[in-house]
């Protein structure tokens, strides 16, 4: 079949329509108008829903506040405070809103709450005796209605500047819905920005440019569209998969935002269309097995495959044809084009070419230095000297080839260096790695023995328990492991405080508290021997006790007690006046 530009570019444009009325019949089942926007200030966007983040997508719209904190957050709509978590990770200040509508409204990263609710999250943590919290309120405890502050922005949690996490959730689903469905828009005119695609041989009989390996391509702007660098010639053989690295520009060229829709077309035909409408928090985690994880760890770099790995169980595909895959083969040519859309209908396209061989060709690959295969869709258990290895079904994406290699010159560590496969492997669940020392160790020992993760002069904790002499971890990646001991107390630094200080005129107690292993497990602050609540924040390590009524005038006494996460304690104790 004779094929032409404007043959294809009519093809596409009818194709193009019909996914962009896909996203105008998944607007119109939710209501419009229904939900504020939470600030006062235009919604301009530092994240997107649907975005791709490290091991999960973003789940809400990431509101800029003019790079400050403190803007009000308002209720989107008439409801009640029907949750409250506080953590110094994750979403940091959070709180719930459920509607009669049937949806939940998250509000993420806050500095504060308003007084009411202050007052009810202050009275539970003293109560518990804990800064992180999440509670539970019953419907009629805190109503709230449309438009009223409940809260202001911030940077708490694992926020990395001052911002909003906003969401919209279904309330029996506890799925988070893109809030763009439901009317709460940014101005936008600019299309996203295409930065390459990659080119993946699925099987062992396939290749790409004679190879067995994946292959990037830049893409370059074009007077319409893009185009790949120095028009370059693909040819392949086999099973092909393609990914693509995009992201979305707000306006005024601001962020490096995820797009809303993807389609890839082979000539007429649909191979892969994904929207980012909902998500689904049972599958969310497969997100390591929908991106091409090595260069996304090694390389900082985000390409989202167009075809599905053996065990993705994910629900953006609105369209996908033989699972993605491309058969390509006996000469034949396979035009094909990306097409890229944000939620404004700002379009971005690709076209370029599969020119596919008729034989096989040369093909590279490291099979013949393959020791075993894990099959993704069965148990796979290993036992080596001094080490067992156990992984579940389904935890893999897809058939991994797997070596394990053992040094023991480690002057470091307390057991053979343990090189589990491939540390680029992405996985979608943890599994169990057992280590034995290597030499017996006494009890007193032991209880302080970790499973660590080496990665040149880097170590990571992973935990560790006790079972029939080996230490066990649940890691979530191969890589290099050995057991390392932590026998050191956590350090604690007062920052403003000193014995005998007075501190009349000081708003706050302040502390810094780091280990240098297994982390902070808990703290706890004493005045005259009654606990009071230091707020903590673990990306300054730092925990903060601003004075309140629980301690008024005159001398008092300061205890406090850290501990880490094998039990190692430290404790600080001054005196001060106020």
């Amino acid at each position: 079949m004779l094929y032409t530009f404007r043959t294809k570019l009519k093809s596409s444009f009818f194709i193009l329509l019909s996914a962009l009325s896909i996203g105008a019949s998944a607007q119109s089942k939710y209501p419009q108008n229904y939900f504020r926007n939470p600030l006062d200030v235009p919604i301009t966007l530092a994240g997107t829903f649907g975005e791709i983040r490290s091991n999960h997508f973003h789940t809400g719209l990431d509101m800029k506040t003019e790079e400050r904190e403190g803007l009000i957050v308002h209720a989107a709509a008439d409801g009640y405070v029907s949750r409250i978590n506080v953590s110094g990770y994750g979403y940091g200040n959070a709180l719930y809103i459920t509607h009669p509508n049937g949806y939940v409204t998250v509000y993420g990263h806050l500095s504060r709450y308003n007084d009411v609710i202050m007052k009810y999250l202050r009275k539970i943590q003293y109560e518990r005796q804990r800064f992180s919290v999440d509670i539970e309120l019953k419907p009629g405890e805190i109503p709230v209605k449309k438009g009223d502050t409940v809260a202001y922005s911030g940077s708490t949690g694992g926020a990395e500047g001052p911002h909003l996490h906003f969401e919209i959730r279904d309330e029996k689903s506890e799925d988070p819905l893109n809030p763009m469905l439901f009317g709460l828009t940014t101005v936008d005119h600019e299309p996203p920005v295409i930065r390459g695609i990659c080119i993946y041989p699925l099987n062992d009989s396939s290749n790409v440019n004679g190879k067995h390996t994946p292959l990037y391509i830049p893409a370059v702007r074009k007077e319409k569209g893009y185009g790949l660098e120095g028009d370059s010639e693909i040819r392949v053989y086999g099973k092909i998969g393609v990914g693509l690295s995009t992201y979305d520009m707000g306006e005024a060229g601001t962020g490096h935002n995820g797009p809303y829709s993807q389609l890839l077309l082979d000539g007429d035909d649909t191979v892969y269309l994904s929207k980012m409408d909902e998500l689904s928090f049972g599958s969310i985690h497969y997100v390591n097995g929908h991106v091409d994880f090595k260069a996304f760890k090694k390389d900082s770099r985000t390409i989202e495959h167009s075809f599905q790995t053996d065990n993705d169980a994910l629900d953006i595909y609105k369209r996908i044809s033989h699972r993605g895959r491309i058969t390509c083969k006996g000469g034949q040519e396979h035009k094909m084009e990306y097409v890229v859309s944000d939620f404004n209908n700002n379009v971005t396209t690709l076209p370029f070419t599969l020119h596919s061989d008729t034989k096989k060709g040369t093909i590279s690959h490291d099979s013949l230095r393959t020791t075993t295969t894990i099959y993704w869709h069965k148990d796979f258990d290993y036992e080596t000297k001094g080490m067992l290895l156990h992984i579940p079904e389904k935890v893999l994406f897809e058939d991994t080839r797997f070596r394990c290699t053992i040094d023991t010159s480690g002057r470091r560590v307390y057991s053979a260096v343990y090189s589990i496969g491939d540390k680029y492997i992405p996985f979608n669940n943890s599994y169990t790695l057992s280590i034995k020392p290597s030499a017996p160790l006494p009890d007193s020992i032991m209880k302080r023995a970790v499973i660590v993760q080496m990665d040149g002069n880097h170590v990571s904790y992973l935990g560790g328990t006790l079972e029939h002499g080996y230490v066990v971890a649940h890691p979530k990646n191969f890589g290099s492991f050995a057991i390392m001991m932590d026998d050191e107390r956590p350090l604690i630094k007062p920052i403003n405080i000193y014995k005998n200080k007075d501190m009349s005129r000081t708003s706050s107690i302040e502390v810094e508290i780091t280990d240098n292993l297994s982390g902070i497990a808990a703290y706890n602050a004493y005045v005259d021997g009654q606990w009071i609540l230091m707020e903590y924040n673990p990306k300054k390590n730092m925990i903060y006790y601003t004075f309140d009524e629980h301690v008024g005038k005159g001398s008092h006494h300061l205890k406090l007690v850290v501990v880490d996460n094998v039990g190692n304690t430290n404790v600080y104790q001054t005196d001060f006046t106020r």
